[in-house]
């Protein structure tokens, strides 16, 4: 497959991953505490930012941003969240590449409790 004027290769799609979606709860003094419930692990292909994409991201609020590319879902949206190893990652924004029905990419970055 091509995409993006480069042959795709889905061995690039080795790192796994859980996609969530929110889920507030209560705490002990009835304030509510962000949370996830895990829908389903899949293989994705991660990609850190990095170089000048890193500050530019850092100007917008992002922590530790990255691309994110896993096979089509119809079910996914940008109020789910993805867990990578113990961190969660909210997703800022998706694409349908080429509106194929094939691929999504996401942008992400890490949630910071507080």
């Amino acid at each position: 497959m091509v995409i993006y004027g480069r042959i795709w290769n889905q061995v690039e799609m080795r790192t796994r991953i859980a996609l969530g979606s929110r889920l507030n709860t209560a705490d002990a003094g009835g304030f509510d505490q962000p949370g996830y419930t895990v829908i389903d692990s899949v293989w994705c292909r991660w990609i850190n930012a990095h170089g000048a994409e890193v500050w530019e991201a850092q100007a917008q609020g992002a922590i530790q941003p990255a691309t994110v590319m896993i096979r089509y879902r119809s079910d996914i949206d940008v109020t789910w969240a993805i867990r990578k190893g113990t961190a969660w990652f909210e997703i800022v924004s998706l694409d349908d590449i080429r509106e194929l029905h094939e691929l999504i990419e996401m942008k992400v970055k890490r949630v910071v409790a507080g």
